[in-house]
């Protein structure tokens, strides 16, 4: 009887410190649509290429867009050439293997006007303004097809600043990973940017985070478990800074994860 008594106190024990144990997993939540959105909703642009007859000369622009611009590009983009308020000309992207926008700047004679570029991005419906002025030349070139003029439209959108991150996960992970398995980082509610894997299987994340102009907002990261169906939320963060560097290769920064349980 004793050893019976024994037995019932001693798996009476065990469940208790199971149940303490077993942590709870994150709330059941559909797979989210985790990426940066640079969607501004402004209205189409209505440039009007110059009439013929009315400029003597022109110049040509071989334009590309930044790498991270041209994720964005859509058949129906446009670039522009404007010297006060009038549109000296329009692009649209020639796509030959290389997403190219040959532009014919109009112009007269001895002018020598500044002019400003213009994108207009018709997936993320906003017109960039390049702050940077190039100067009219008679017959002059701006960029070539080997070596296209890569103009920096994104300083005039919604999140014109940029800094590196390498995160590194955990060794213990209180789920499988799956190859659909999300990392993303967020500022506030915004997510900032979706981390890739350094090298296939490993736990390592590199990242470009985007940002608003002067923001020293907290970065902080989120995870989602397609095993899990739920997210996990790291308890680490760090300021955003323009042009900053957070962890590399040989040092990443590392978080820990906690289930999101409500």
């Amino acid at each position: 009887m004793r050893n019976v008594i024994h037995y019932v106190i001693f798996l009476a024990a065990s469940t208790f410190l199971w149940g303490c144990t077993d942590e709870p997993g994150p709330k059941v939540v559909p797979e989210p649509k985790w990426e940066l959105d640079l969607v501004e909703d402004e209205p189409d642009p209505t440039w009007n290429a110059p009439e013929s007859g009315i400029y003597q000369f022109s110049m040509t622009a071989i334009i590309r867009l930044s790498e991270f611009l041209e994720k964005y590009a859509d058949p129906k983009d446009e670039v522009s050439a404007f010297v006060g308020n009038e549109c000296r000309g329009i692009a649209t992207v020639q796509d030959n293997g290389k997403k190219l926008f040959f532009l014919y700047i109009r112009g007269n004679q001895g002018e020598t006007q500044k002019v400003t570029l213009k994108y207009y991005s018709a997936k993320n419906k906003k017109t960039y303004t390049c702050q940077d002025f190039l100067v009219f030349e008679q017959n002059g070139t701006y960029g070539k097809v080997s070596a296209p003029a890569v103009p920096p439209f994104e300083e005039s959108g919604k999140y014109p600043e940029t800094m590196i991150a390498v995160v590194s996960l955990p060794e213990a992970l209180p789920f499988e990973r799956r190859d659909k398995d999300i990392l993303a980082a967020f500022v506030g509610d915004e997510c900032r940017g979706v981390g890739e894997l350094a090298e296939a299987g490993g736990k390592v994340y590199q990242f470009e985070i985007r940002g608003k102009k002067d923001e020293t907002a907290a970065v902080y990261f989120m995870y989602y478990s397609m095993q899990a169906s739920g997210v996990y939320k790291a308890a680490e963060s760090f300021p955003f800074a323009d042009e900053g560097v957070q962890g590399t290769l040989d040092a990443p920064f590392p978080i820990t994860l906690q289930p999101v349980v409500e």
